[in-house]
């Protein structure tokens, strides 16, 4: 239910919430308006910064299209712009690069500031699957809005033409990865295209085939919060979860790989690594036969709360990449060194490596990165066979965990094919632009997976599950993959 979620969370919880959902913004946006000479300006710089900095700005789009749509954008810069407008109208520039780290995040403190002043939103969350947009939840009682309800057209566009009005201020390799952010960026994105509205229009097809045309109106967070607790029809995910699901087979939901304690040091991972430990030893106690590791909409993290899970069943040292390559550059050096000016003496980690690798390559040049070694457990071990789990909305470094356990052979993977990428150019940076000071992000590295696979790839699953395009009641996919596993076992 990620609209009532987005539309009604305060500014206290967003950020740590939505860490890895590429929505940040580190204080609310002046309103300051620059000049179409001083946006110029900026556009130009963010170009050629980006062609200097990034590790492949062109592997995906050519150079001419770019240069185009480049120019093009350029001369339409004919009015005074807001940051909020100008950061808006830059990123549909880099996301035509389809690079998900190519980008700058929305400046969601202007979507609170709106929401703040009494602004309406989008009154639906929507699913967006083979080509059709399902209607999951709204919060439009009694007008006619029904869960499962196709959408045809919105404002009068076919979905064709208002999915790509939205996906184009949206970084990504795909179509899928696209639409699978739109599903979470949809009330903000509607917000932008239509800042002024009141409600929305809607053509929608029922299960019966008829089709109906709506006016929604859109919903402000005081009416959100009057409205009555709509009805549950969709199972939720936990956090955690460790149990056994029968006799045989042992689950395990590690959560994000991040610290989510209340208070806590989001990287640090000691009671995430406890809860862990605990969980694979329960399920040695009860005999188990096989484990599910549940990384479906997993947001993703860092290594050092993925490793110690990977260790309890890996049966060799490991790598979380076949190769790390990293181009160095004037704006890669300098955002290093910003982040080590953060930290205290000795405690720079990878980041001091990187600028003694900085230091002694020229700027251009192309460095391998020496990733380093995890090792499995030897005095406890988790020895029958492990299934991971994932889906669509597996992200970041649940995708990678789930490339080592399927190219190492620690496992098997099974579920849906992922919209992240297994190998993938990341290790994000950020240089600021000189007049607005908008914060643009590049991937300094190409990161291949283990397998030394070297074309930008999802993961696909070794066992596909098939998955209902709207959730019910109960957990369909998991019992799916609980049987085929039991069957295994006999």
């Amino acid at each position: 239910m990620f609209v009532q979620y987005l539309n009604g969370i305060s500014r206290a919880t967003i950020a740590p919430a939505l860490l890895f959902a590429s929505i940040t913004s580190a204080c609310a946006q002046d309103r300051e308006a620059f000049t179409p000479e001083e946006l110029r300006s900026d556009f130009t710089s963010l170009y050629a910064s980006m062609q200097g900095a990034h590790y492949d700005l062109f592997v995906n789009t050519p150079q001419s299209v770019m240069d185009q749509q480049f120019d093009e954008l350029l001369r339409g810069i004919d009015r005074p712009m807001s940051r909020f407008e100008a950061a808006i109208y830059f990123q549909t520039f880099l996301s035509q690069s389809r690079i998900s780290h190519s980008r700058i995040d929305f400046p969601v403190a202007d979507w609170f500031e709106f929401r703040d002043e009494g602004g309406g939103a989008l009154p639906i969350d929507v699913r967006i699957r083979d080509g059709r947009v399902l209607v999951e939840t709204h919060q439009a009682p009694g007008l006619g809005i029904e869960r499962g309800d196709e959408v045809l057209s919105l404002n009068g566009e076919p979905n064709a033409l208002w999915l790509g009005r939205m996906t184009r201020h949206l970084s990504a390799e795909t179509p899928d990865m696209a639409y699978a952010l739109l599903e979470s960026y949809l009330p903000v994105l509607f917000w932008v295209e239509y800042p002024d509205a009141e409600s929305v229009d809607l053509t929608i097809q029922r299960e019966d085939g008829s089709r109906h045309d709506l006016t929604l109106p859109l919903i402000t967070r005081e009416e959100m919060d009057a409205l009555p607790e709509p009805e549950i029809t969709a199972f939720t995910l936990p956090m955690f979860d460790s149990r056994m699901l029968d006799d045989a087979i042992a689950y395990l939901r590690p959560g994000p790989f991040y610290n989510t304690d209340p208070g806590g040091n989001i990287w640090d991972p000691t009671s995430y690594i406890a809860r862990v430990d605990a969980a694979f030893e329960a399920a040695n106690e009860a005999d188990a036969q096989a484990m599910i590791i549940d990384l479906r909409d997993n947001p993703g993290g860092n290594n050092t709360f993925s490793d110690p899970i990977i260790a309890w069943f890996a049966d060799e040292p490991w790598t979380f990449a076949s190769e790390f390559r990293i181009r160095v550059s004037e704006e890669t050096t300098a955002s290093n060194q910003a982040r080590l000016d953060t930290l205290a003496e000795g405690e720079g980690g990878v980041s001091a490596i990187y600028a003694e690798i900085f230091a002694n390559a020229e700027n251009g040049e192309t460095v391998s990165f020496d990733l380093p070694i995890a090792e499995p457990h030897t005095d406890r071990r988790f020895n029958a066979p492990v299934y991971l789990l994932i889906n669509r909305y597996s992200y970041s470094n649940s995708v990678t965990t789930a490339a080592i356990v399927q190219d190492y052979g620690f496992g098997q993977v099974a579920g849906e094919m992922t919209t992240d990428m297994a190998t993938t150019y990341g290790a994000m940076e950020t240089f600021n632009l000189p007049i607005t000071g908008i914060i643009a992000g590049f991937p300094k590295a190409h990161i291949i997976r283990p397998n030394g696979e070297t074309s930008v790839h999802p993961v696909t699953p070794d066992i596909e599950l098939a998955f209902p395009p709207l959730r019910g009641s109960e957990d369909v996919v998991l019992e799916d993959l609980r049987q085929r596993i039991a069957e295994r076992l006999e």
